[in-house]
């Protein structure tokens, strides 16, 4: 799909930090894995979310890439996990999420935390639950976004089924250092990962296929709108960001059209 960088210019406007975001109310334990000092905390209603905070060990910038990926992603229905944001209110702040690090009161993202699940940096149990349906849209997600990082997590009560999660490391060139610059040197590049392709669900891949070429530029740019302003990316930056989404998902459309037996 053709689409001039110019055809952006001003569709992000008015954002603003959400004034009806979820408020996380209790922290309850920092991750024992990754990098970035995500912690579990629980908002008013006792849901709980895995929260990554702007001053995560990784960088501000990587939550920004976790929300662009986790809102388009709802867009074409691949599997990620419920992401929203949410405000880390002054009432908790102090409390440390890793050592010499600790709450700070702002907005946060957050993903849903799914209870009984593995993590695994394979692609595996398609033939589990209804993961040869689910696996179309982690590869499709995969090339549209750029992944990085690979890691999903499997529900052991669900029979394995599989949720794309962690998307920090998703968008040219690893995850929080895009810029304008690096989405256009690479957005006319493929980026299917080298896994089997065997086995997945044909209709399903009909239907992402149609879901990506069905995407519109507005609705593409009110998920993009929604991220905070008090967060470290730029209406420039996010209009970029798009026009690489646009740009990329009729030919990443064509690509899952021709999936089947190994990459």
């Amino acid at each position: 799909m053709h689409v001039h960088r110019a055809d952006w210019d001003g569709l992000i406007v008015d954002r603003c930090d959400p004034a009806d975001a979820l408020v996380i109310e209790v922290p309850i334990k920092p991750s024992p894995r990754g990098g970035s000092g995500t912690f579990l905390a629980a908002d008013a209603e006792g849901a709980q979310w895995w929260v990554k905070p702007l001053n995560n060990n990784q960088g501000p910038r990587v939550i920004v890439t976790e929300a662009v990926v986790g809102m388009v992603g709802r867009l074409i229905d691949a599997p990620v996990c419920e992401t929203t944001i949410v405000q880390l209110p002054p009432e908790i702040s102090g409390w440390e999420f890793r050592p010499g690090s600790v709450i700070e009161p702002g907005f946060a993202h957050a993903s849903q935390n799914v209870s009984g699940v593995q993590e695994d940096r394979s692609l595996l149990f398609r033939d589990r639950d209804d993961n040869s349906k689910r696996h179309v849209g982690v590869i499709a997600l995969y090339d549209w976004c750029w992944g990085g990082d690979d890691q999903w997590l499997y529900a052991e009560p669900k029979d394995r089924q599989i949720y794309s999660h962690d998307h920090g490391w998703y968008l040219p060139e690893t995850g929080p250092n895009w810029s304008a610059a690096t989405l256009e040197a690479r957005v006319d590049e493929e980026h299917l990962p080298m896994w089997k392709t065997n086995g997945l669900d044909e209709a399903e891949v009909s239907r992402i296929a149609a879901a990506l070429r069905g995407l519109t530029r507005q609705a593409i740019a009110a998920a993009l709108a929604g991220i905070p302003t008090s967060w470290p990316v730029t209406d420039l930056e996010l209009e970029s960001a798009g026009w690489f989404l646009e740009c990329r998902s009729g030919a990443v459309a064509d690509r899952m059209d021709l999936l089947g037996g190994e990459l």
